[in-house]
């Protein structure tokens, strides 16, 4: 479940080839409310949040900032846990990852392979997630208005992900901060498991 719009969810599909038939929109939170789902910063918590912070208390709600303003806050890494070390591992790369090019093969333009190659094999190299991220922003940035949701106060949303075994939740993982996502390949292990 993609926040925004139908619009931005065929974007979406366009840009990453993702099959739009297994993608739904919702043009406001109550899905991410219902799961419990933290809202980001300076964000009221819905009910269902097992453990509100102090970044989703009633005095810094209150302070009315700019949904912007808020998510400059998160890139700092405020109310936004993890964020600074994820960042931090884009740009000084990461021995326990794979390669970003032998992981995902068409993201990185040509030219620069040679330049990752200098740094060694093997690994995630400094600056090559780095270089995957700019890139997605760029592209991102491009189309904002397009991919946003319409309440710009939804950009601070953090998801997650949920394996269900019949009725019954088998895998939780939530979105604390930025760039605090699912590792994918353990999801689809779980996914797969017995």
């Amino acid at each position: 479940v993609g926040l925004g719009s139908v619009e931005a969810a065929q974007t979406f599909c366009h840009l990453t080839s993702f099959p739009s038939s297994l993608l739904y929109a919702s043009p406001h939170a109550g899905i991410y409310d219902a799961l419990g789902f933290a809202p980001g910063f300076a964000r009221a918590a819905p009910p269902a949040l097992q453990s509100p912070r102090w970044w989703n208390e009633e005095w810094v709600v209150g302070l009315n900032l700019s949904p912007y303003l808020k998510l400059l806050i998160m890139c700092a890494g405020i109310g936004s846990p993890g964020t600074l070390t994820e960042v931090f591992r884009g740009y000084l790369g990461d021995k326990e990852a794979p390669e970003v090019q032998e992981r995902y093969p068409d993201v990185l333009p040509n030219f620069l392979h040679p330049l990752y190659r200098v740094l060694g094999s093997g690994f995630q190299r400094p600056m090559e997630l780095a270089s995957v991220r700019l890139l997605n922003m760029g592209n991102i940035l491009l189309r904002w208005e397009t991919l946003t949701p319409g309440d710009k106060q939804l950009i601070l949303q953090r998801g997650g992900a949920l394996i269900f075994d019949g009725d019954q939740v088998k895998y939780r993982h939530d979105d604390v901060g930025i760039l605090r996502f699912v590792d994918v390949d353990l999801l689809v292990q779980t996914a797969l498991a017995k």
